[in-house]
């Protein structure tokens, strides 16, 4: 009996297993034809991964909205809109400058409207500008006028302040290739002077020395090239000026040292493998040429040989100049022709590294493509690196730390000499300003924000 029930039930199970493949097909038969996604013709996955770094992460002491504007090419008054000075922060709300305590954030004073988002601090004083671009001076600890000029610097809506420089008795006031000199007590315009060749185009450079202001401009003749001028400091006349010169890379004993970018620009350097920097002398008052010294190497390989700018500057009594895969270092008071340098060092792995400068016996490079820097250790040759978990906005050493804003929402503070980070605080910022330090505070300038950090003990 149970033999036969189960010949009955498997017969009845065919039957429909067949029905049922019978109604798919017909089903089937009156669908359309079902179509994959479309796949992307290329698809590759980044190669530039960023391994989450564990450290500990801090709170902010306090936090101000501010009137900061930032933007991915780099604000220009983002870099002076605030200031870290004498355990105070300076910056703007609402187009007035205030004063903070930097360890708490408590405002101290405001003063003004509608100002410039510009402030620089020399010995106790606050300098600034007006909306219209008048010049001011106060009292850091009051926020005291001072003086407030009468004179604009304003010249059109497209010339941006480039830089306010204090010195022991002026201020002076860099737009384009215009130089304004100020009385440092009393605020009066002393001189404003141009150099017409520059066709409104200078640098930020100013530099004064025994009652002579020297400045960069750029100027066309041949070639596009800058140009060293020097003024009289109380009147402002031009003494001389020499085209193809950059500025001073030392004024000393009256004389001034000068790099020369024109000749350096006309050889012809597909075809030699012979490099050289030139550095002429010059009296300082009267431009009078009193010497030229050179520094010279060969590339090695075949023609035709590219063209390379290298950084050349002094430190600590030493010149340094990036020479094809090096840096060659000399003994700037001792030169003699054919001068062979001390030592040398060498560049870091890959060809878009530049010198930038030395910082505790460390050479810093920068990435020109990337922005990252590395750094060489000049007693060993090592390269080092201070390495985040996420592309940076800004990054800024202090003494013993790095400090690296990215553009992740997250700020690393790293030991400039171990290169190992220390902590981390969340900023909620895609791009960041330059970070400002005052005593243990560090002042995270993100979008629309100040933030006060107090340092670790590791680097204070």
């Amino acid at each position: 009996m149970l033999k036969i029930l189960k010949k009955r039930s498997n017969r009845y199970l065919l039957k429909r297993i067949a029905a049922g493949v019978v109604a798919g097909l017909l089903v089937t038969s009156t669908l359309p034809i079902q179509v994959n996604a479309e796949t992307a013709d290329v698809s590759v996955n980044s190669i530039n991964s960023y391994p989450t770094i564990k450290v500990p992460e801090l709170k902010p002491t306090w936090t101000l909205k501010v009137d900061n504007k930032l933007d991915s090419y780099g604000s220009y008054y983002s870099n002076y809109s605030a200031i870290a000075e004498d355990g105070k922060v300076f910056t703007f709300v609402d187009k007035k400058l205030i004063a903070l305590n930097a360890k708490s954030g408590k405002k101290l004073w405001s003063y003004g409207k509608n100002l410039t988002p510009y402030v620089v601090y020399n010995n106790g004083i606050i300098y600034g500008l007006t909306g219209d671009q008048k010049p001011y001076a106060l009292n850091s600890k009051t926020g005291k006028v001072k003086w407030q000029s009468s004179s604009s610097t304003f010249i059109d809506k497209q010339q941006r302040i480039e830089r306010l420089v204090p010195t022991s008795d002026a201020l002076y006031v860099i737009k384009g290739s215009v130089t304004y000199a100020f009385d440092k007590i009393t605020g009066k315009l002393r001189w404003k002077t141009d150099e017409p060749m520059a066709d409104g185009s200078g640098t930020d450079y100013l530099e004064e020395s025994n009652g002579v202001i020297l400045r960069t401009f750029l100027v066309q003749g041949a070639l596009t090239s800058t140009q060293l001028d020097a003024f009289d400091k109380k009147t402002g006349k031009k003494l001389w000026g020499v085209f193809g010169q950059g500025e001073a890379i030392r004024i000393k004993d009256g004389l001034v040292y000068s790099v020369d970018y024109h000749s350096h620009r006309m050889s012809d350097y597909q075809s030699l493998p012979e490099r050289k920097h030139i550095v002429n002398i010059y009296n300082l008052k009267t431009g009078v040429k009193k010497g030229t010294r050179e520094y010279s190497w060969t590339l090695t390989g075949e023609p035709p040989y590219p063209y390379d700018y290298r950084n050349i500057f002094i430190s600590g009594g030493k010149l340094y100049i990036e020479q094809a895969d090096q840096v060659a270092e000399y003994d700037f008071d001792t030169y003699k022709s054919n001068q062979a340098p001390i030592r040398t060092f060498k560049m870091p792995y890959g060809d878009d590294w530049s010198l930038l400068k030395i910082v505790q016996d460390r050479l810093i490079f920068q990435n020109i493509k990337t922005g990252e820097l590395t750094g060489v250790k000049m007693v060993n040759n090592r390269q080092i690196g201070w390495y985040g978990d996420a592309p940076f906005s800004q990054i800024d050493v202090y003494g013993k730390g790095v400090y690296r804003a990215q553009r992740n929402g997250t700020y690393l503070g790293i030991n400039f000499l171990t290169t190992q980070p220390v902590f981390r605080v969340t900023t909620g910022s895609d791009l960041h300003g330059t970070t400002l330090k005052t005593g243990e505070m560090i002042i995270i300038q993100a979008e629309g924000k100040l933030i006060g950090v107090k340092l670790p003990a590791s680097l204070k």
